[in-house]
């Protein structure tokens, strides 16, 4: 009787090897499947298969939920065969290359019809690759695993985390793509495969010499996903990818319009989807969307959940992570320090709560010229040390230097929170610079921030016609200055995080000298001034030449038990969103997340900029019918290992040891890790002292849970729109 998985990892772990010669050869078919579909040869597939059960024999005792066993196992082999595609192929030695005189005369015509054989099969293979490569990808490995593999729907839908009936439809589309003689060579080469006799018998003979890692004790820690596609520097829920990495590379100028500067993203979990990524307007220059690829996996009836994927490497136990030390100071600025030994970096962010759904009245993103104005109060700025950025509910000002220079940033940090005043000569020169970055904006089809200051406009303050080029054109100086005093820096609502070499007691003893004597008094955010009674699906007209649809829910604030769930629903909704060929034909950039923040209430939101002359009807549509999928509980298959994921992820954070190893090329050790302060932060900032309880009840979430938080909160009646749409010329 086959025993379930579950029961034989507890069988392993008490002692059992049996019981894992038994998960070998349940398993064994399916990963060389996909070993092989990655890499295109299957005798190195043969090896990889080899060392994937290997490595998840040796790693078994961390994997948390014994559930995802098999969602595990496809994470192992697809980064074992990413290690392989990086490095040099090994060389192939040639039977040919042997003397013949050392081979007699049956040995050679014996060698001589096998090597026919074995060239003949080639071919085959080859040809069946070539067919394979005419499917989409989604297809091409559901064919794969089919055939080579010899798995059902059903297992195969276990295996990449999605339902039967997804596998089942691209199964049957694979086949209507294919002619049926492709589809019988297809069967019988791939069908005709065995794996080696021995494969087991090598698998437990080395079983024997391994001795599984221990679990880590303490706070688990954070897998380090590399976003090659649509997300992830996965550090909690905030993540960076190679691509965002590149922009990171030199510092923000003042001076650019187009200046790639750091991306912070909000997505954990790695999809296998190409995407455009999270849009962010800094401080100095222009926001630069990602170019919309039409590669990546289309979705259908079902939402496709986020799979593991190439850049989502395995989890290792180190003793490289960051300490990290929590403390505020005498004024009730709180401060969170990641000490990372033997660094020589240092970077200081620091979070202050006014923000893009915060602007008053008529005062459209004001926030983000009052950031443009607060820096430049410190001083010259120096473009390789200071950056900024405003988001929806915060503005972040940021230094960036190291172990002999990080003083001078806690002195800058000093003077844009003691509130200096504003200087004329500063008004004019950055006032340009913002209203300069509106026509990159709209000839990207950037405008998610954007749409955030309109949604407050409309919905916070019963605003119709968003003037935000007027509104920054008209903004005088001592309006901006008593703004800035009534609002930017607010008693126990500062956060500077500290990342890189600087011992925590020097630092705690020189944040309370440099910072700790600032009077901070109580403020309050701009008042809310909408009426009670405005309708939740409202249009508005705006100065921008761009199109803009959101949808937003209320929800509750991280405390609730439902927020978790809600959030995870977010991201698999984005992402189906940011994957679905359909939407690509009708929009620019789209957005989901739950950092909608306003004083009163937080929202979960899709926001989407909308091609010209496209049907906004149709965009609407097909983004409710991509959330619909969530409603059911088996849609919600991966939901689990996200959970997890996202639960380590806010634990501690990621060891630097495999942070560097993600390291991409031409980006500098010393950005990887000021990133990683951005995104600690960040999280810091927004969830507080309940981050450990939030870690906490992440990992409770199920694919029930998520099911549930769809049909009560994001509903017809919860439903609130707004379409933005370009104003006539006056």
């Amino acid at each position: 009787m086959d025993k379930d998985d579950v029961q034989l990892i507890h069988n392993i772990l008490s002692g059992d090897d049996e019981a894992f010669s038994i998960l070998v050869q349940k398993y064994q078919k399916s990963v060389h499947a996909l070993a092989w579909r990655k890499i295109g040869d299957f005798h190195y597939a043969e090896e990889i298969t080899q060392d994937t059960f290997l490595q998840a024999y040796e790693k078994l005792p961390t994997l948390k939920n014994r559930n995802q066993f098999v969602g595990w196992l496809y994470v192992i082999t697809t980064n074992l065969c990413t290690d392989w595609l990086r490095k040099k192929r090994p060389a192939m030695q040639s039977l040919g290359d042997a003397s013949v005189k050392a081979i007699d005369k049956l040995t050679y015509e014996r060698y001589i019809l096998e090597q026919r054989e074995r060239e003949a099969g080639e071919r085959r293979h080859e040809l069946v690759k070539q067919l394979l490569e005419k499917l989409p990808e989604s297809e091409r490995t559901v064919v794969t695993l089919y055939y080579l593999g010899e798995m059902t729907t059903k297992e195969i839908g276990k295996f990449l985390g999605v339902s039967v009936n997804t596998i089942t439809s691209r199964l049957q589309r694979a086949r209507e793509r294919l002619q049926a003689s492709d589809e019988r060579l297809i069967n019988e080469t791939l069908g005709g495969w065995q794996l080696p006799g021995n494969l087991l018998e090598n698998i437990m003979r080395q079983v024997a010499d391994i001795k599984p890692v221990s679990p880590p004790t303490g706070k688990p820690l954070v897998p380090w996903m590399a976003l090659g596609t649509a997300t992830v520097l996965v550090i909690l829920l905030l993540g960076v990818s190679h691509q965002y990495l590149a922009r990171f590379q030199r510092p923000y100028s003042f001076e650019a319009q187009s200046e790639p500067t750091i991306e912070i993203i909000e997505a954990p979990v790695v999809l296998e989807t190409v995407a455009k990524p999270d849009v962010r307007n800094q401080i100095g220059q222009a926001t630069t969307p990602g170019k919309n690829s039409s590669t990546g996996s289309q979705v259908s009836e079902k939402v496709l959940v986020p799979t593991a994927s190439e850049d989502f490497p395995n989890i290792f136990t180190s003793n490289t992570v960051p300490e990290v030390t929590r403390f505020t100071l005498s004024n009730g600025i709180r401060v969170v320090n990641l000490h990372v030994e033997n660094s020589t970096d240092v970077g200081i962010f620091g979070y202050l709560p006014l923000g893009l759904v915060t602007d008053g009245k008529a005062k459209p993103y004001w926030s983000h010229l009052i950031n443009h104005l607060t820096v430049r109060t410190a001083g010259p700025i120096d473009f390789r040390t200071s950056n900024a950025e405003t988001m929806a509910d915060n503005i972040r000002l940021d230094f960036m230097g190291n172990t002999d220079t990080w003083m001078r940033g806690l002195e800058r940090h000093a003077k844009w929170l003691s509130g200096l005043p504003f200087s004329a000569e500063n008004l004019t020169e950055e006032r340009p610079r913002v209203l300069s970055q509106f026509d990159y904006i709209e000839a990207n089809l950037g405008t998610h921030k954007l749409a955030h200051v309109a949604w407050n406009q409309v919905f916070r303050h019963g605003e119709t016609d968003i003037r935000m080029r007027r509104g920054i054109e008209s903004a005088q100086l001592s309006e901006l200055q008593e703004y800035r005093d009534q609002h930017l820096v607010q008693a126990d609502r500062v956060l500077l995080c500290v990342i890189g070499g600087v011992d925590p007691e020097t630092l705690k003893d020189t944040m309370e000298q440099q910072l700790g004597t600032i009077g901070l008094t109580e403020k309050t955010f701009p008042e809310l001034t909408v009426s009670p009674e405005i309708a939740k699906d409202q249009n508005a007209t705006w100065d921008i030449n761009v199109t803009h649809y959101m949808e937003t829910y209320p929800i509750p604030r991280p405390g609730n038990e439902d927020y978790p769930a809600l959030y995870i629903a977010s991201l698999i909704w984005r992402f189906a969103c940011m994957q679905d060929a359909q939407l690509k034909e009708l929009i620019g950039y789209i957005h989901c997340g739950v950092d909608l923040v306003t004083p009163e209430q937080v929202y979960l939101y899709v926001s989407a900029s909308v091609k010209p002359d496209t049907d906004i009807e149709k965009v609407k549509q097909r983004v409710r019918q991509l959330m619909s999928p969530l409603k059911q509980q088996e849609n919600n298959t991966q939901v689990p290992m996200i959970a997890q994921g996202l639960s380590m992820e806010l634990s501690a954070p990621p060891d630097i040891k495999r942070l560097m190893q993600q390291q991409p090329e031409n980006v500098p050790e010393n950005l990887m890790l000021l990133q990683l302060g951005v995104s600690w932060g960040t999280v810091e900032y927004q969830y507080g002292d309940t981050l450990p309880q939030l870690a906490s009840a992440f990992a409770d979430v199920s694919a029930a849970d998520v099911a549930s938080v769809v049909n009560r909160y994001l509903t017809e009646d919860r439903r609130m729109t707004l379409l933005l749409t370009p104003r006539t010329s006056e």
